[in-house]
């Protein structure tokens, strides 16, 4: 099964890679069509910064637990035992985030359409906390993580050595806590923003569509038209929908794992 878990991720290590780095070459060219004269959309612009994130996790997190299912224990030194664990959690948080802001900013379009047109720094706003929470909430990792040695019984020699968190907490609640802030960061949060975000999209469309036939042709007249924000509402549900499909599974293993760690030996 080791060797089985081993090359599954190295080919999605590989399928990921090469899908999400075609695509942001993709936009990259629209951003070089932007510099000629040619403005590139707040969607593609919120895609880039996603797909680079999306890239970001892939180069980081599939590698490492690739060649750490391979080695089994920990020969990088403690250094990068921190670092390594910093970078994998920071990549974890940006795609979250990025969904978090995609979402965001779809439902202030079909909700607030003439506010979100006004303030054109708004996007720039959302992207930069994204990225700054990211880089932030990693940061516990450089302090937790650290190298552990276990020698033979004699004391002549190391015979094991493992990067992890042990000791790193005083008290059992205080790991919980931080775990049960991570999971929340990385997946409560995101998807119930993304819900309520869904949820006023519909309930804005669903009262543009009931509206009499004389109103709805003067907002289609206006650009406000209903099959453009069918469209978003799509996007929009579809992002929720991948995000819960992907992250679901990985998580509920998580947490049975974080209630029954001998799960692993049955």
């Amino acid at each position: 099964s080791g060797k089985i878990r081993v090359t599954v991720t190295f080919f999605l290590f590989l399928l990921s890679t090469a899908f999400n780095a075609s695509f942001l070459s993709k936009l990259q060219k629209w951003t070089q069509k932007k510099e000629k004269g040619r403005k590139l959309s707040r969607m593609k612009v919120l895609l880039k910064h996603l797909t680079l994130a999306n890239l970001l996790e892939t180069l980081i997190v599939m590698p490492l637990d690739g060649m750490w299912n391979i080695t089994v224990q920990w020969y990088a030194g403690e250094f990068l035992c921190k670092v390594l664990s910093y970078l994998k959690l920071f990549s974890m948080y940006a795609p979250a985030f990025m969904m978090v802001v995609i979402s965001v900013d779809r439902s202030l379009a079909i909700t607030r359409p003439l506010a979100v047109q006004s303030n054109s720094k708004l996007e720039q706003s959302m992207i930069g906390l994204a990225w700054i929470l990211s880089i932030v909430f990693a940061g516990p990792q450089l302090y937790i993580f650290r190298m552990i040695y276990l020698g033979d019984g004699s004391g002549q020699a190391e015979v094991f050595s493992q990067c992890v968190t042990h000791c790193s907490f005083p008290q059992w609640w205080h790991q919980a806590f931080y775990n049960f802030f991570t999971f929340s960061c990385l997946f409560i949060f995101p998807l119930l923003i993304m819900l309520i975000c869904n949820g006023k999209i519909i309930f804005t469309l669903t009262r543009v569509l009931h509206q009499n036939p004389r109103k709805l042709q003067l907002n289609q007249s206006k650009n406000n038209i209903p099959r453009a924000r069918l469209r978003t509402l799509k996007m929009t549900v579809a992002f929720a929908t991948s995000f819960i499909v992907c992250w679901t599974p990985y998580y509920v293993l998580g947490i049975w794992y974080w209630f029954d760690p001998e799960m692993l030996n049955r």
